[in-house]
């Protein structure tokens, strides 16, 4: 199948499902390394009726399960939450209880986690938490996007607790970028321009890549759609912009109400 015809496919699809199977969850550049250069390490818990710290408490415990079976801290997390911005309790939603949990567990493992990796949260249309978390063997370093505050350092308009995540990372020669949206400083910007949103995000691609140091286009692209009634315009954006080099366009609730999609993918570096 190209890749062509696998957006197809996709995009077709009304509802996308993490399932915890990495081969299925994650876009194949992750199976790029030897067996003995990288490690997933991957949790699946049913969490739809949770809430208020029992959500917080799970998603700690499955980022803390995820972080000790890794022979070092990873460079790549991913985390798959069922109605991310569903109302929970005390004025936060299910993404604000969920970044509770997944920085206590940084915390707890900090002799693991010297770097904060990428990341990316979406929703999906299943009841599990699904986390997966990648290591690759080698140095790591964290890259942030000049044109955006660290997530790690957002205001408390976003939860009492800001997301534990870096915009990028390089590792293996490979940039590897964190979900990637239309949020400018810590704002989202064009809240009713589906266009403007993809055109935003492509520039934080490419101040991130800037950043980098690296000039290599931007492939093994993952896009998270929040309407389905989207999904073929999005195809028909990233196609024009990144051709064959999309694998997937989703449907997916992102974290916050206002954002209309998320991108995420690698490129080379020196």
């Amino acid at each position: 199948m190209t890749h062509s015809e696998g957006i197809s496919a996709t995009a077709m699809l009304p509802a996308w499902s993490a399932t915890g199977n990495p081969t299925h969850d994650l876009p194949s550049w992750t199976r790029e390394f030897a067996a003995n250069e990288s490690a997933i390490a991957s949790r699946s818990f049913h969490c739809d009726e949770l809430v208020g710290d029992c959500l917080s408490a799970l998603a700690r415990d499955a980022f803390d399960q995820v972080l000790k079976e890794l022979p070092a801290g990873p460079c790549r997390v991913w985390a798959f939450l069922p109605r991310p911005t569903d109302p929970d309790c005390d004025g936060l939603d299910r993404y604000m209880r969920f970044n509770i949990g997944r920085t206590s567990a940084y915390e707890a493992n900090t002799q693991r986690v010297r770097v904060i990796p990428a990341g990316t949260c979406v929703g999906h249309f299943a009841t599990n938490l699904v986390v997966h978390a990648l290591w690759v063997d080698g140095p790591i370093e964290a890259i942030e996007n000049p044109r955006q505050r660290p997530a790690w350092q957002y205001s408390n308009r976003y939860g009492p607790v800001p997301p534990a995540f870096t915009r990028g990372m390089r590792a293996s020669k490979v940039l590897i970028a964190s979900g990637t949206a239309a949020v400018v400083g810590e704002d989202s910007v064009h809240e009713n321009s589906l266009t403007l949103q993809f055109e935003e995000s492509i520039q934080n691609l490419a101040a991130l890549a800037a950043a980098a140091g690296s000039s290599s286009p931007w492939r093994s692209l993952q896009i998270y759609v929040r309407d389905e009634r989207n999904l073929v315009s999005v195809r028909a954006l990233a196609q024009e912009h990144f051709g064959a080099h999309v694998e997937r366009v989703v449907n997916a609730p992102l974290c916050r109400r206002e954002l209309l999609l998320e991108i995420e993918g690698v490129c080379d570096v020196s």
